[in-house]
């Protein structure tokens, strides 16, 4: 329940108790002294026990402030039976202390017990079998009576009613913070995991590449070290032995053609693995990929006119820029499916970056929004972010493609 709709019925109550004992005030001369003073203390007796009954936390707590507030009511109905409106104000205001601070089944329960035993102790004098202490005052009438328990039904209903509601409400309200913070723990998983699966695939690519160079150091190391021994032989020979030295030249020369294809087959696989690391389009497909297998939202791309890749820096900052716009779209937006769309217009690349999501109250600049925007600025490109008029959230960017960037590896 709004904090405001609980202090609005706290408030009413205060006001209820209030009226009742102001219109106590003006009737009291009708009684004599001693009941006077005998209602004073029951009126203060129901005060007392009501308060307790809101700032009292505990279960045993709020019973017996009820049992208080019920035993005083019961008190005041003995003394002042015939004055119906003042006893209305006044159970009025206890059932709307029951209906908000006892809890849903409970409050409902305890009124309804409370309901019957005020119905009960509507002429305690009679139901005891005793007269009144009182000179005698015109007796309340049966409708008025009926209209008294009806108006106390209602209000104990409406307030366990709105009881209710709060219960439901917060119940919903911490469910949708633990689902707030799953959905903030699945985000830094989902980056961990994207992270951690480029991250396999360059180390898996750099192991290879290592590999091939230290055969290609092998290779050359054995090749000419022996092409050195040769040359060296011949040139120790001089020109005494022509068939011998001939010999060492084609040896020579057999050396130097196995080391030269073993170097281009090193250099053909060094080239093929340098290939199979995802870049420029092919590792935004790779994002998306794992994305959409660990979230389950939708991610479409469409391309349009953009090459396999624009160099190193450019596919790193459109890479980045997409890795946050999916992150926010699951952590922030609750999408299930985003687009993203590429073009390239007038030497400009143009990224576009929406989902179908709540959208952003506030645009707030946190680190991934700041980290984008660095990236792009350093490209001499712009970018901007902001619900979408369709509703969602939408990441605009352009960056230039001048010489030195576009194509650079």
């Amino acid at each position: 329940m709004c904090r405001a709709v609980q202090i609005t019925l706290l408030l009413i109550a205060v006001l209820l108790y209030s009226i009742g004992l102001i219109l106590f005030l003006n009737t009291g001369s009708a009684l004599n002294f001693d009941l006077w003073a005998t209602v004073i203390i029951s009126y203060l007796f129901l005060g007392i026990a009501e308060l307790l009954m809101i700032i009292t936390a505990t279960l045993p707590g709020k019973i017996l402030s009820w049992l208080g507030a019920v035993i005083a009511y019961i008190l005041l109905g003995y003394s002042i039976e015939a004055y119906l409106t003042i006893k209305l104000c006044l159970a009025a205001a206890f059932f709307i202390l029951n209906g908000l601070y006892l809890f849903w089944p409970a409050n409902s329960i305890a009124g309804s017990a409370a309901l019957v035993l005020f119905a009960i102790f509507q002429h305690p004098s009679h139901l005891l079998g005793e007269t009144m202490l009182t000179s005698p005052i015109p007796q309340i009438d049966g409708p008025s009576e009926i209209t008294f328990v009806a108006v106390l039904f209602v209000v104990m209903l409406s307030v366990s009613f709105i009881r209710a509601l709060q219960d439901k409400l917060k119940a919903a309200q911490e469910t949708v913070s633990h689902l707030d913070v799953t959905i903030d723990r699945l985000s830094e998983f989902n980056q961990d995991l994207q992270r951690y699966a480029r991250t396999a695939d360059e180390e898996a690519i750099t192991r290879e590449r290592n590999r091939i160079s230290r055969e290609i150091h092998d290779i050359s190391g054995y090749i000419f070290t022996n092409i050195i021994a040769l040359m060296d032989a011949a040139i120790s020979m001089g020109g005494r032995d022509p068939a011998a030295l001939a010999e060492l030249h084609t040896t020579v020369r057999v050396q130097a053609k196995e080391g030269l294809q073993e170097t281009r087959r090193a250099l053909r696989e060094l080239r093929a693995s340098d290939t199979h690391r995802e870049r420029g389009i092919a590792a935004i497909y790779k994002i998306k990929s794992v994305f959409e297998r660990v979230t389950g939202i939708q991610v479409s791309i469409e391309a349009g006119n953009m090459p396999p890749s624009f160099g190193d820096e450019i596919d790193m900052a459109v890479y980045r820029v997409v890795q946050e716009a999916l992150t926010n779209a699951m952590r922030h937006g609750r999408a299930s499916h985003v687009w993203v769309q590429f073009w390239i217009v007038d030497d400009h690349l143009e990224l576009s970056v929406q989902d179908d999501g709540l959208g952003a109250k506030d645009i707030v600049k946190g680190i991934g929004l700041s980290g984008m925007e660095e990236r792009i600025k350093h490209l001499g490109g712009t970018i901007k972010a902001g619900n979408a008029p369709e509703g969602g959230f939408k990441v605009l960017v352009h960056i230039p493609l001048g010489a030195g960037r576009y194509g650079k590896n």
